[in-house]
């Protein structure tokens, strides 16, 4: 009898033990629910620590390591958007990377419309909207939206193989490093935007021409975006070139300018002017003279290599060192078909000591320079006279650039480019990033704001998973309430067969 009453207990016993670890199992998994509800319903996220998720590109950092002082990003967005956790990220990134140069001070703070209403309020006061940056410094302030931020291929739909953005139904590229870092540039930079004149009249491109393809308001708009301002230029009837120029910009004249109007320019570089010509192939603008006194000759030969996309373009990746060309080694420029540039040995400008010329972008040694650009297949033929590569395509000429700086002179700049297509809209409108960061570090370094950068290919990196809201959902339920249960099933299975 006590015998049966001790089994009995034991037995109570064991149920009992087993109906609380059950009950304790059910509410930890209630619990961890319940938390995992708050947790989304909140957005709490946890960023793993994955190479690259937060990283930028040495552009980034040195623009950051050149810009002083503290810049607040207030992010306007509602945390629920499908952008917000790469923005965020992006946000990260450029704190973090701004610390380790010991550059900037990046304040970043984070409003939600729906949750932090006294701040939405202020926010919108200014002007701000939904789903934008706000980055503030002293008292200047620059918004940029979400939409600015993303990049939409214009010549996407003109293409016959669609993009693999297109088949994934993406809707564009996001691009907000680039866009944050000129932000940040631009307000780093005196309230007094550098003037950039456009010269108009003779054929050249207009940075207001807004085609899908030969059009330049991709290149003026960011040009815009890093602190410049674009203003057209008209010679005729002028005696000078305005004062405030800093760059002369020429993109493809493909009319002789007047006797006059060159004049005006060579006296404008003799005084410590800087220009960045862009030749149109095959085509005569009346400043070849000018330039090759200033050590560099634009030849009738277009640029031919067998590294090309397309079999009419052609891709530079042989950069000389130069500030321009920092950490551009591992990056290619694309062009259409440039003009072969040639160095004088002796160049001689009317007045002050002699320039100094660099090639600084050139074909490999298998390109050369092709005198019938229109018979296909290209071949080289040295009984034509054409040049054997490596050819250059890109080259600088820099008089008084050992002048002391306390001295008071400016030191004259010339870029000569073989070519605009480059720069069209056609061509950015491919993503080539490599050429649009070459166009602005020429641009810096011509305008006397050395803190040129590197290209900025793959900065905007983020961890991709494809999930949904729904699937993250689906995912902690299995996780949570699955896997124990599972367990739990197996264990009780174990547990009556060692029974039997």
């Amino acid at each position: 009898m006590a015998e049966m009453k001790k089994k009995r207990l034991a037995k109570a016993s064991r149920s009992q033990l087993f109906l609380t670890s059950l009950l304790a199992l059910v509410l930890s998994v209630i619990f961890s629910i319940l938390v995992l509800v708050l947790f989304a319903q909140l957005d709490v996220t946890t960023e793993l620590p994955i190479s690259g998720v937060r990283k930028v590109s040495e552009r980034t950092r040195r623009v950051l390591m050149e810009s002083q002082g503290s810049v607040k990003i207030s992010c306007f967005m509602e945390r629920q958007h499908k952008m917000f956790r790469p923005v965020s990220r992006l946000l990260k990134g450029l704190q973090q990377a701004s610390i380790s140069v010991a550059g900037v001070n990046i304040q970043i703070e984070y409003v939600d419309p729906r949750w932090d209403l006294v701040r939405a309020g202020q926010l919108s006061s200014y002007g701000v909207p939904v789903n934008a940056l706000l980055f503030e410094r002293q008292r200047r302030r620059v918004v940029v939206t979400l939409d600015e931020m993303m990049s939409l291929p214009k010549v996407q739909k003109q293409s016959p193989v669609p993009s693999r953005e297109t088949r994934q139904g993406a809707e564009g590229v996001f691009q907000g490093e680039m866009v944050c870092v000129a932000t940040i540039s631009k307000l780093a930079k005196p309230q007094e935007r550098p003037l950039i004149y456009w010269l108009q009249g003779h054929g050249e491109g207009r940075p207001d021409d807004y085609d899908a393809i030969r059009g330049f308001s991709d290149i003026s708009r960011l040009m815009t975006r890093d602190g410049y301002e674009v203003r057209p230029l008209m010679l005729a009837g002028r005696t000078s070139l305005p004062d405030d120029c800093r760059v002369l910009v020429i993109a493809g004249a493909s009319r002789v300018l007047a006797p006059e109007e060159c004049s005006l320019i060579a006296a404008y570089l003799q005084r410590g002017g800087r220009m960045l010509y862009m030749a149109s192939p095959r085509q005569k603008s009346g400043l070849e003279q000018l330039l090759e006194e200033w050590g560099i000759r634009v030849t009738s030969f277009v640029a031919t290599s067998p590294r090309t996309l397309t079999g009419q373009d052609v891709l530079i990746n042989t950069f000389a060192p130069h500030p321009t060309t920092l950490e551009f080694q591992n990056a290619s420029v694309v062009f259409g078909g440039p003009s072969c540039l040639e160095l004088v040995l002796n160049p001689s400008p009317k007045e002050g000591d002699r320039p100094q010329v660099l090639a600084l972008a050139l074909t490999d040694e298998q390109g050369w320079g092709e005198s019938e650009p229109d018979l296909l297949p290209r071949q080289f033929n040295p009984q034509r006279g054409e040049l054997k590569g490596p050819v250059t395509v890109v080259a600088l000429t820099e008089r008084g650039a050992f002048v002391a700086k306390d001295v008071a002179y400016t030191a004259t700049r010339i870029c000569v480019i073989g070519e605009t297509d480059f720069v069209m809209n056609g061509t950015l409108g491919y993503r080539a990033n490599a050429n649009r960061d070459f166009f602005l570090n020429m641009l810096s370094w011509l305008s006397g704001i050395d803190a040129v950068t590197a290209s900025s290919l793959g900065g905007d990196a983020m961890l991709v998973t494809g999930f949904e809201r729904r699937d993250w959902y689906v995912l902690m339920g299995w996780a949570v309430a699955g896997l124990p249960l599972f367990f739990l099933s197996v264990g009780l299975l174990f547990f009556k067969l060692l029974r039997w």
